[in-house]
């Protein structure tokens, strides 16, 4: 089985409050090997769930991510 080709990708995503909107967000810029931009997209987001918070004194937090850009890595 051949392996695939795996390019370089920053992939900058949103985490923030849905009851505050995205402005309130904060953004990170995540480096992804990827085969395509879209499964760049799609790993990096199925993935921001496990460097954010989620819950504070026993209470879980209103958490919500969006994909803002993703370009090729140099």
């Amino acid at each position: 089985m051949p392996k695939t080709e795996l390019k370089p990708f920053d992939v900058t995503i949103r985490v923030f409050d849905p009851t505050k909107g995205m402005e309130d967000g904060q953004d990170y810029v995540l480096p992804v090997d990827s085969p395509d931009a879209e499964h760049a997209v799609a790993s990096t987001m199925a993935n921001a769930a496990s460097f954010t918070r989620k819950v504070e004194g026993g209470k879980p937090l209103p958490v919500a991510f969006t994909c803002i850009k993703v370009e090729p890595r140099r």
